[in-house]
């Protein structure tokens, strides 16, 4: 048979597949309508995942960029947004700090020690409690924690000891409610006197929003007496060096404290990495097991066509007969009914991609969800509906084409 005998005999067993689909719309729309919301949910679930997945990804990205964390005490995990060690010594020291800041610039960008206690804060009649921190000018580049007014203090500031304090978000609220201008006021820090500069962006959470920076050599001659951090913020050049870093800083501390692992070791580092590793992992198992819940119902919509063509055979036994004495043969007969299933789940499957992004923006438009869907899902969801009609319809269309002619030309 050649190429267009064959786009005949195609077009002519589309053209009778739609218009056997058209003569029972009801029961077409109720086989397909299994498909559909197969379809739907796998792709609206599954954009959940990803929005979920990249949410997490964007608000890790609010605590810097290529980010490592040296901290004072006994291991952790890997959390980079451990709460303040307001509580622990520090025991990071100055050799500490210099050996990371003299490694080459391919691996380290730039560094920021930090320390912190609770302070009380007074200004005029108000008072509030708020995390003092004391650390150097690079921590807002290296923490991605910028100031929405004013500036952070500088290098100057830094070297001259000067009392000059950037206020969290949060704590400019309760210090000033009236809305006023906090810029050059001056409020007082555990009774010593500091002038205000700057106002911290907000970012949602009570660590950081409640917090105010200091230089640290202030904070060590007004606050601590201590020449010790508590924390060292280090930006690595590229996400390929983190683990590369982190390996060299842990095996140098570790030679500093004449110790031989890191079992023994009074410091551990967080690596930004591993967190991304691992919410990225549990957030993939999560729209992988969505869409899983959501496939099942994409193949419940499969036996439905299979009932419904299994149905439409002993319903068309006559018909079939007919075509049969008239020179159609069983494979002629098979294709037609594979064709009618390919059509009820194609066409359920393109209407189910439709409800899938209605559900996507209406997650996002109502329920205020992050909801991203992606090609790759909207593929998968549609080939999958159309391989289910192949599989599910397949059965049925066999036993259209194994019918005997003369007995399906008795049947009544």
């Amino acid at each position: 048979m050649n190429a267009r005998a064959q786009l005949v005999m195609l077009w002519e067993n589309g053209a009778m597949s739609f218009r056997s689909i058209l003569s029972n719309k009801v029961r077409a729309f109720l086989t397909a309508l299994g498909v559909m919301i197969g379809v739907a949910s796998v792709i609206g679930l599954t954009a959940l995942g990803h929005g979920a997945s990249l949410s997490v990804e964007r608000r890790l990205s609010t605590l810097g960029a290529n980010l490592l964390i040296v901290y004072s005490g006994e291991p952790r995990g890997t959390s980079l947004v451990r709460q303040r060690t307001t509580n622990i010594a520090p025991m990071l020291t100055a050799d500490d700090l210099a050996f990371i800041n003299s490694l080459p610039s391919d691996l380290v960008v730039r560094t920021a020690p930090e320390s912190s206690r609770n302070g009380q804060l007074k200004f005029e009649n108000r008072n509030t409690v708020a995390t003092v921190i004391g650390t150097d000018p690079d921590y807002p580049a290296i923490r991605n924690f910028q100031p929405m007014y004013g500036a952070f203090f500088s290098q100057l500031d830094m070297e001259s000891r000067r009392n000059v304090a950037a206020i969290g978000v949060q704590t400019y609220r309760e210090l000033f409610p009236d809305g006023r201008d906090p810029l050059g006021e001056t409020i007082r820090i555990n009774g010593l006197p500091f002038r205000v500069i700057a106002i911290m962006e907000e970012k949602g959470s009570p660590a950081q929003d409640a917090s105010v920076f200091i230089p640290f050599t202030t904070y060590r001659r007004s606050l601590s007496g201590s020449d010790n951090y508590a924390i060292i913020n280090i930006q690595a050049a590229s996400t390929d060096v983190m683990y590369e870093l982190q390996e060299t800083i842990e095996n140098e501390l570790l030679r500093l404290r004449r110790v031989p692992s890191m079992e023994w070791a009074n410091f551990y580092i967080a690596n930004q990495m591993d967190l991304i590793g691992t919410v990225t992992g549990v957030a993939d198992t999560f729209t992988l097991l969505l869409a899983g819940i959501a496939a099942i119902s994409l193949l419940v919509g499969g036996i439905g066509i299979m009932n419904i063509m299994l149905v439409s055979v002993t319903e068309r036994t006559r018909e079939i007969g007919v075509r049969m004495a008239l020179g159609a043969k069983g494979r002629h007969v098979m294709t037609q009914f594979l064709t009618e299933a390919v059509i009820l789940s194609a066409g359920g499957g393109l209407i189910g991609v439709g409800l899938g992004y209605l559900f996507s923006w209406g997650a996002q438009r109502f329920g205020r969800l992050a909801s991203v869907v992606t090609p790759d899902s909207v593929l998968i969801a549609f080939s999958f509906a159309v391989v289910i009609g192949l599989f599910f319809g397949g059965y049925p269309a066999y036993r259209a084409s194994r019918l005997d002619p003369i007995e399906a030309l008795r049947y009544e």
